[in-house]
């Protein structure tokens, strides 16, 4: 992204071939040709960058799980018949699926633990684990993410049955076992029986799950993310750790300094934001870049009055610029473009805030930084009603996201905003469609 600092050479480069008693609108006039050129998305750009990411979204694993399970009661239950022991027949299970549970996966997957329950009647008798690596289906073209337990996606699914339920199996078995037979066999013998019906069950449950249950299971555990064409996306990356998916965004934009490496397994979230909300953050820079996209593709106005007003004939053309590390690093490029030709540059530190449901941004001590040629603005009312444009282009963006979990599709709402450091912090919240509406 174009910075104040970074213009300055920019404007030399293009006016190298100017007279030295280039007339100011000359001067104005190259500066915005430069910003334009500096600011527009370039392919060779894109493929340059490293894989920082501009903006990340972090989603809690509750909130996955939770939306799941209110769907898992409309699974069928299975039978699975059970071998005889010393002759005695052990009838049947029933087999269920009782619970699903996301989970870490190497980078670029994500896991999900399937809890396979047996039960004769009321009774739990094992708890089959069955472990899922899931390779997600990632279109940074179209702006789609899906993860699913389903088909090619699966990369394992790998069984456990941990010590505590195989010693459960085992007194199970010796409890059907007439007393005569159970006399027959001492604890060592009836182990042995308990671990090879314990590894034959665990065997059959995960094949039936994939034989019978994995279709109906897989349009359950499905995640589905659709981002708005405001996002022009060059990739897409996962990262799952012990509590959090994130999912990390690179567009197609210029962005000199995105956020910052991760150094664990997943980005470090706001120490005061709700751990069930999803985190958004986006870096300063990139939020600039987006706004100047936005402008390029006319969904924020270009054209400004010197009132602040959006007018498709107004006297100003505008962009956005971030300056990294400043105190007040938001930055409103001005330029007029006749007659008493001008180019002024406003800064503000932001202050972003949600009141009711609506996002507010402030601009404290925003002033004029630097200008080239000579007109008057009021600093503080054109960052007031300019910027405001920017907050709602932050709101439809999140409203238009599509996001559909567990057959379901849901909405977002921002719930929490701030400005820290050189990023965009947003506490996403996600309720049904039907409910958000």
């Amino acid at each position: 992204m174009l910075k104040a600092s970074a213009l300055a050479p920019l404007i030399a480069l293009s006016l190298s071939a100017t007279a030295a008693c280039a007339a100011p609108c000359e001067k104005v006039h190259s500066s915005y040709d430069a910003f334009l050129d500096a600011t527009a998305p370039s392919p060779a750009r894109v493929r340059a960058e490293t894989q920082a990411a501009h903006l990340s979204l972090s989603v809690p694993y509750e909130l996955i799980d939770a939306t799941i399970a209110r769907e898992l009661g409309d699974l069928p239950t299975l039978k699975l018949p059970l071998p005889a022991v010393s002759g005695t027949n052990l009838g049947s299970l029933a087999l269920s699926v009782d619970g699903v549970r996301t989970r870490a996966a190497p980078t670029g997957e994500l896991g999900f633990r399937v809890l396979l329950g047996l039960a004769q009647g009321k009774r739990s008798v094992l708890t089959v684990n069955v472990d899922a690596r899931i390779r997600p289906r990632l279109d940074p073209g179209s702006g789609r993410l899906i993860v699913a337990l389903e088909g090619s996606d699966i990369i394992a699914l790998e069984p456990s049955i941990d010590a505590a339920g195989r010693k459960r199996l085992g007194a199970w078995i010796g409890a059907q076992l007439p007393a005569a037979a159970r006399m027959l066999l001492d604890d060592a013998t009836l182990g042995e029986l308990a671990g090879e019906l314990t590894d034959e069950l665990m065997t059959q449950a995960t094949a039936r799950l994939r034989r019978e249950l994995l279709d109906d299971l897989g349009e359950l555990v499905r995640f589905e993310l659709d981002l708005p064409e405001a996002l022009p996306l060059a990739a897409i990356a996962l990262r799952s750790g012990e509590r959090y998916l994130d999912i990390d965004l690179r567009t197609t934009l210029p962005v000199d300094t995105p956020l910052p490496a991760v150094t664990g397994t997943t980005r470090t979230r706001a120490a005061d934001l709700h751990p069930n909300l999803i985190q958004v953050v986006v870096a300063g820079d990139a939020a600039a870049a987006l706004a100047n996209e936005a402008v390029r593709s006319g969904r924020l106005p270009g054209r400004w009055t010197l009132e602040g007003e959006a007018d498709p004939r107004g006297e100003l053309y505008a962009g956005v610029g971030w300056v990294e590390g400043a105190a007040d690093p938001l930055e409103l490029l001005l330029w007029k473009m006749d007659e008493e030709c001008a180019h002024v540059v406003l800064r503000g530190r932001p202050v972003l805030r949600v009141e009711g449901s609506a996002l507010e941004l402030g601009a404290e001590q925003a002033k004029v930084d630097a200008v080239i040629g000579s007109f008057k603005v009021r600093a503080g009312l054109f960052f007031s009603k300019t910027v405001r444009r920017g907050l709602s282009l932050v709101e439809q963006t999140t409203a238009s996201t599509e996001v559909e979990l567990a057959g379901e599709a849901m909405a977002l709402q921002i719930h929490a905003a701030e400005v820290r450091a050189d990023q965009l912090v947003l506490g996403l919240r996600l309720s049904p469609a039907a409910v958000a509406r």
